[in-house]
């Protein structure tokens, strides 16, 4: 099928070929060799309103700086508004995740060794043992949270991505990063060009980043930090830095996760009076054999002062400098 594309309200329709990938998400692969690694998503009258064409080349035109220089990373930013053969306004095209990726949700819960590896990684061998709660997957799964952090800081600063959870970061086992769905993210310019974030998701939520989004104002840069540190967390312990706890009074009626993000009750944090952690099976075990350097990155992640959360730059340097100093 022939369609048109456009990258900028100034710019002229250029043509491109697709190929129908999923008729009811409405999904297509790009043909034109160009744009190859590119997919198309359609959209209806349904939903223009959330994906309307002033936002789409309003991304399609603030792109990421020297993406040339980053071959093992794609951010799925829009890169051009599609057109049908009237030239009427019909999706967005932007790039595909790397070929053999999997979820991020694999690595974010934990497994029970010797857990059937091909259960866990159906038809994907290279995945066995790769990480691993040992020494060597440890390691492995500190490369793999500095490139995500690398990739996570490519995001232009006008987009904030609060809807992000592990489904939407996609890895290979090389070590290649995509990181999906940012047509989603909202979008703040210097000009006051505003369009609030498509959705949120409570267990990777501040209370503030929840209160802001129901009320279709800006959530802070601060907020996402916190979302970055809950999934890094997750990465490094197989379980939710607010969950797998015991509460006593007056919070023991918190029983979602979302609730206990709310009342700042991290099971290391400032009201780990409050917590108990269970004796039988304790995923949290894992936070206390952390690097010191990493364990002080998520205190002050999840603490109450939202100026304190490291940015991406101190996730990157501090893993960079706990990996060298792994044997």
């Amino acid at each position: 099928m022939k369609l048109y594309i456009k990258k900028d309200t100034l710019d002229c329709y250029e043509e491109i070929l697709v190929k129908e990938l999923d008729s009811q998400q409405m999904l297509y692969s790009v043909e034109t060799a160009a744009y190859s690694h590119c997919l198309v998503q359609m959209i209806t009258s349904r939903n223009c309103d959330k994906f309307p064409e002033n936002n789409t080349l309003f991304m399609a035109a603030n792109q990421p700086k020297d993406m040339d220089k980053h071959p093992n990373v794609r951010l799925s930013i829009p890169v051009a508004a599609v057109y049908d053969s009237r030239l009427a306004y019909c999706g967005y095209m932007y790039p595909q995740p790397f070929d053999d990726t999997i979820s991020l949700t694999y690595l974010t819960t934990y497994q029970r060794r010797p857990m059937s590896k091909s259960k866990r990684f159906a038809g994907k061998t290279e995945w066995h043992d790769k990480f691993e709660r040992d020494e060597v997957g440890m390691k492995n799964r500190f490369k793999l949270l500095y490139n995500i952090s690398k990739a996570l800081h490519l995001i232009p600063s006008v987009y904030t991505p609060a809807y992000l959870t592990p489904e939407d970061i996609r890895i290979t086992a090389k070590g290649k990063i995509s990181i999906a769905n940012l047509h989603h993210s909202q979008i703040l310019a210097t000009n006051k060009y505003f369009v609030p974030s498509q959705s949120i998701t409570p267990d990777y939520a501040t209370k503030s980043s929840k209160i802001a989004f129901a009320n279709h104002k800006p959530i802070e840069k601060e907020d996402i930090l916190f979302t970055y540190a809950v999934m890094f967390y997750q990465v490094l312990t197989g379980v939710h830095p607010y969950g797998g706890t015991i509460l006593s009074a007056p919070y023991d009626k918190c029983v979602e996760i979302g609730q206990c993000i709310d009342n700042d009750l991290f099971a290391f944090g400032e009201r780990s009076e409050y917590i108990t952690l269970p004796e039988n099976f304790n995923l949290h075990q894992t936070f206390n054999t952390l690097p010191v350097e990493i364990q002080g990155l998520f205190k002050r992640a999840f603490s109450s002062n939202p100026t304190a959360r490291p940015t991406l730059d101190e996730w990157g340097k501090t893993l960079y400098d706990c990996i060298t100093s792994m044997k």
